[in-house]
């Protein structure tokens, strides 16, 4: 009997030390995201201006509009919150159209492979900035960081800069 609740210490340790770790990674992750708020919400009300946005993050401000969907002209913690897991989803919609067009998974897309993503096949030459016939992640990421201000204002907008070039991803998926 003593061996069967040892096996099972044995078993379900790694599976608790796995759900505290999520919470630990999920608590060290709002701790961030509310000191981020507050470095940009100057005065402290609990909602980011437009002009707070402006001074303190570009890129926020850029999609400003996009991310207050109560249009009060401000934006809370929730509304960044939601405009960030949208954005988190259709990163992940690419990312996973992008391995699905890699039919050989050499994770690189031929002209071919990219037809199955017409955006991206039609802007092939522009995005193939080596010149080699093949495109990987990073000139994807970089066409789009330097083409983000040509994307719809929804898709460009973002919380952070870096996220940028991915949150425009999903314009080269359609």
């Amino acid at each position: 009997m003593n061996k069967w609740i040892l096996g099972a210490i044995v078993v379900a340790m790694p599976c608790v030390a796995q759900a505290a770790s999520k919470h630990s990674n999920a608590g060290n992750h709002n701790a961030k995201f509310d000191q981020l708020f507050k470095a940009v919400d100057a005065n402290g009300d609990g909602s980011i201006s437009r002009q707070e946005a402006e001074l303190k993050a570009p890129a926020m401000a850029d999609g400003f509009d996009a991310i207050d969907t109560n249009h009060d002209d401000g934006l809370s913690k929730n509304e960044i919150k939601a405009f960030t897991a949208a954005l988190d989803k259709k990163r992940r919609e690419f990312s996973q159209q992008l391995e699905n067009a890699d039919k050989d998974k050499n994770g690189m897309l031929s002209r071919e492979e990219a037809y199955a993503m017409p955006k991206l096949s039609e802007h092939f030459d522009e995005i193939d900035s080596n010149i080699d016939g093949q495109l990987v992640i990073k000139e994807i990421a970089d066409y789009l960081r330097n083409n983000s201000n040509t994307a719809p204002a929804q898709a460009s907008a973002s919380v952070s800069p870096p996220a940028v070039a991915h949150a425009t991803a999903p314009t080269l998926a359609q």
